[in-house]
């Protein structure tokens, strides 16, 4: 039996063409591997950082390619003064939250008093009774699929002088992200997910006022540059990526881009809700426990369920690749998903409350 997947909140499906981009450069690095990888240092490295920072809406030399969120954000984190008030979202992903538990910096959590829709009133309250420093939190969580408006709380930050930052990785390559137009200072993301591009290789992009405040605390191998015929460090957001580029996974994202161009980021955004709003209709009164209600407000493509009397394996042996974590199950939704899909899904979930 074929499976359906709906779990691209987990890890997102690599297309073919995509794939082929990355194993015909690393084909190539069996007769001329030198060579080979100059000539992508030379031509591609620049190139794709560019295609990258005009699918965040951003300028080019305020975005890094990185390996991944987690190392994004340990690298800005160590680059603050450590004195900083932050307030953090207590559900928040590990990567997020720990680099700032770690060292030690004063922390102000908020809550989903419903376990779905973050406080926002706390949020507001907690930036002016605490003096808060730092807003860093994720668009799009990956416990409950809630959605922030990422504009007006930055706009809230701004207002206060308050830096914003963002975790993108449950919402790049979902719905349209457009930097240049967004009130946020720092944004980063891992492209397993909804960028569909494997693991290793992310995106960072830094404000020219962040950059200014906070210099980075790391070297990569774009660090240094030649003047007057010696190397020197020349601090700058290409500081944050490491000295080993991800060759391999870089062609993929580049691809992985050009494939969603092709059908535009705001198609793409519509057909992922719509399939998700489709779900929730089609559920009828099904008695499944949803996180948040059987509404689109404040809902990104995924939806979390109780898993209850043995609805996750129900749904796994009929044939659906969902996430089962913690007595919940993830269903996700992105472009290669279609209406047929998410109804059947739905059907299974029907016939086993039955």
């Amino acid at each position: 039996m074929s499976s359906i997947y709906l779990n691209t909140a987990s890890c997102g499906l690599i297309s073919p063409e995509s794939l082929a981009a990355g194993n015909e450069l690393y084909a190539a690095f069996a007769d001329n591997a030198s060579g080979v990888s100059e000539v992508w240092r030379m031509n591609e490295e620049s190139r794709i950082r560019g295609v990258i920072a005009d699918f965040i809406g951003a300028p080019t030399a305020n975005v890094a390619m990185v390996p991944n969120f987690s190392w994004a954000m340990n690298a800005i984190v160590q680059s603050l003064k450590g004195n900083e008030r932050v307030l953090l979202y207590k559900h928040d992903y590990p990567s997020l939250l720990e680099p700032f538990r770690i060292n030690n910096f004063d922390i102000t959590w908020v809550d989903a008093p419903d376990g779905f829709n973050i406080d926002v009133p706390a949020i507001e309250k907690a930036i002016t009774s605490n003096a808060i420093d730092i807003v860093a939190i994720s668009h799009v969580q990956w416990t409950s699929g809630y959605k922030l408006d990422l504009e007006y709380i930055g706009n809230l930050c701004r207002e206060k002088g308050v830096l914003f930052i963002v975790d993108g990785t449950q919402s790049l390559g979902a719905c349209t992200i457009n930097l240049s137009q967004l009130p946020v200072d720092v944004f980063a993301a891992s492209h397993y997910k909804w960028m569909n591009a494997g693991f290793g290789n992310g995106t960072l992009y830094l404000t020219d006022a962040f950059m200014s405040r906070y210099q980075p605390v790391v070297g990569g191998h774009n660090s240094y540059k030649m003047r007057e015929g010696n190397w020197g460090y020349e601090p700058s957001v290409i500081s944050y990526e490491p000295g080993s580029p991800n060759m391999f996974g870089l062609n993929i994202v580049a691809h992985a881009i050009a494939e969603k161009n092709r059908t535009g980021l705001p198609e793409i955004a519509r057909h992922n809700l719509s399939l998700m709003q489709l779900f929730l209709q089609e559920l009828g009164d099904a008695p499944v426990q949803l996180l948040g209600d059987r509404t689109m407000q404040n809902r990104s493509p995924i939806v979390l369920m109780k898993d209850e009397n043995g609805l996750g394996e129900h749904i796994h042996t009929s044939g659906f690749v969902v996430t089962r974590r913690n007595g919940m199950l993830r269903v996700s939704t992105h472009f290669y998903n279609k209406e047929d899909e998410v109804t059947a899904l739905a059907g299974c979930i029907r016939t086993f409350y039955r």
